[in-house]
C-alpha cells in the first residue's frame, strides 16, 4: 500500500502539482529579456539551435523555452532517465514540450542519436542542462559541443537570475522562484562550432561555453539586483 501511494505520488501528484506552480509563475513573475536579437536570425529562418543553460536555472530556462514555441520554434528538452527525470518528463508532457531522455551518464550514445535526429531531421531545438544532472555544478560538459560539431546548429547560452526565490539543499544549489518575482533572462550571441577541429579544439569550446554562461549568471544577476534597488 505504501509503495502505490509513494508511486501515485511522484507519477501523478508531484507533476500535476509542479505543472500548476510553473504556470503559476509564468502568471505571477514579471519577466525581463535581454539579448534575444540574438535569436531573430534562427527564428526567422526556422533553423534549429542547441540552448544552454545550468542546472540551477531549469525553471525560467524552460518557461523562456515554451515562449519560443509561440514563434514557431520547435523545441524539445533533454531529460536524464532517472526516476527523478520521469517526474520531469511528465511536467513537460504536460507543459507541451517535447522530451528526450538520456544523460551522459546513462544511455548516452542512444540519447546523442536520438538528439542529433531531432536536430537534423525534425529541425527540433534541444534544450540542454549542460552540467546536469550530476554536475559539477557550472561546468559544462562535452557532449553539448560534440552536438553542435555533428549538426551544425550552434550553442545559445542562457541565463537566468529572479528576486524571490527559495534554494534547495543539492548538488548545484538549484533555486526555485517564488510567484510575484522580477526575473531576468539573459541570451547570449551564438557560439558556432566548427565540424573539423581537434579534440584539444573541443576542449576550448567547452571551457568557453562554461565561461559564457558564468559570465551570462553575474550580469543576470546584476540586473536583477539593481531592479530591486530602484523598485
Amino acid at each position: 500500500m505504501k509503495y502505490w501511494l509513494n508511486k501515485v505520488l511522484k507519477q501523478k501528484i508531484a507533476p500535476a502539482i509542479l505543472t500548476g506552480y510553473i504556470k503559476l509563475l509564468h502568471k505571477t513573475c514579471t519577466i525581463n529579456i535581454a539579448g534575444a536579437e540574438n535569436l531573430q536570425e534562427f527564428i526567422a529562418e526556422q533553423r534549429p539551435i542547441l540552448p544552454c543553460y545550468w542546472h540551477q536555472q531549469m525553471t525560467f530556462s524552460i518557461d523562456f523555452l515554451l515562449s519560443l514555441r509561440e514563434q514557431g520554434v520547435k523545441t524539445s528538452i533533454l531529460v536524464s532517465p532517472s526516476k527523478d527525470g520521469d517526474i520531469g518528463d511528465a511536467v513537460l508532457t504536460n507543459l507541451g514540450v517535447g522530451v528526450i531522455r538520456g544523460s551522459e551518464h546513462r544511455t548516452g550514445a542512444l540519447a546523442m542519436r536520438d538528439i542529433y535526429q531531432a536536430i537534423s531531421k525534425d529541425k527540433c531545438s534541444v534544450g540542454t542542462a549542460v552540467d546536469g544532472p550530476l554536475g559539477p555544478a557550472r561546468e559544462a560538459k562535452i557532449g553539448v559541443v560534440t552536438l553542435a560539431q555533428l549538426s551544425g546548429a550552434p550553442l545559445i547560452p542562457m541565463a537566468n537570475a529572479c528576486s524571490r526565490k527559495i534554494h534547495l539543499k543539492s548538488w548545484d544549489n538549484f533555486f526555485l522562484p517564488l510567484p510575484y518575482s522580477t526575473v531576468q533572462i539573459v541570451v547570449g550571441e551564438p557560439i558556432v562550432v566548427e565540424k573539423r577541429i581537434s579534440p584539444e579544439q573541443i576542449a576550448e569550446f567547452q571551457q568557453q561555453l562554461t565561461d559564457r554562461l558564468n559570465a551570462l549568471s553575474q550580469q543576470a544577476g546584476d540586473l536583477v539586483a539593481s531592479f530591486s534597488i530602484y523598485q
